[in-house]
């Protein structure tokens, strides 16, 4: 049922923004991602450009959107992929049934505060200033203006408003819906990139630990290269004091 609700609601928003024939769309597009437009132009059975035109109009409001990839078959033309945007689709169909209800709302308070006059022969329609302008005669055929009764249209456009009104009703609940659909998918999105940045703070300071080991590796080489050098320089001059006590012990002992 809900399927249903959301995708007859989407109907009435696409057929008000692109026309009868851009319906159908919602029928392709719905509940899918990155569908190839000449699919959804073989689906609709119009042209290619007809496609586009309809879904360019849809993505003006914000209805669809698409991504392009280059088609390397047709000599790198791009070719569109259409996703359907609901949460979008639902909200610009409010904006839409909310100002419907102000205009219906508006002559709806005319017809309750003012005074209109008709004539009976040629069906003319007057308010009361232009009534006085034309001293309740018809300018058409001179007959007089007779006052209107407004009852039945009075009634009209309150059953139009009230209509309005339930299908609103219906827009959000299927929003609330939505809404919460996308607060988990924002969760989990959220979640997710959580604990991508978590690893990437881990492996950053497991890297940083490697890197400062490594380090202290080298400095302790490097020490130990220095004392034995300083070793060898000390045995190096160990052995010429050796040899020179030999030399002066020879030198002496003759």
């Amino acid at each position: 049922m809900q399927v249903n609700a959301q995708v007859n609601l989407l109907k009435i928003v696409v057929s008000a923004v692109a026309g009868q024939q851009a319906s159908g769309i919602v029928d392709i597009l719905y509940d899918k991602k990155n569908v190839n437009e000449f699919l959804i132009a073989k689906k609709l059975k119009l042209t290619i450009n007809q496609t586009r035109n309809l879904l360019y109009k849809l993505s003006d409001e914000g209805i669809v959107s698409f991504i392009r990839k280059k088609d390397k078959k047709k000599g790198g033309w791009y070719i569109y992929f259409w996703t359907l945007n609901i949460g979008k689709g639902l909200l610009k169909l409010k904006e839409h049934i909310l100002k419907n209800i102000g205009n219906i709302g508006s002559r709806l308070n005319l017809k309750k505060t003012e005074r209109f006059y008709h004539c009976e022969n040629c069906s003319i329609e007057s308010n009361e200033e232009n009534a006085l302008l034309y001293q309740y005669t018809c300018p058409e055929c001179g007959e007089v203006l007779h006052v209107k009764d407004k009852g039945k249209e009075i009634e009209h456009l309150e059953k139009e408003i009230a209509k309005l009104e339930d299908l609103l009703k219906s827009v959000e609940y299927e929003l609330g819906i939505v809404g919460k659909k996308e607060g988990v998918v924002k969760a989990r999105k959220v979640r997710a990139e959580a604990k991508k940045k978590s690893k990437e703070r881990e492996i950053k300071k497991k890297s940083k630990a490697r890197a400062l080991k490594k380090l202290e590796k080298l400095k302790l080489k490097k020490k130990k290269s220095r004392k034995i050098k300083r070793s060898r320089k000390s045995v190096k001059k160990i052995k010429k004091s050796k040899k020179f006590a030999k030399k002066i012990k020879r030198f002496f002992g003759r």
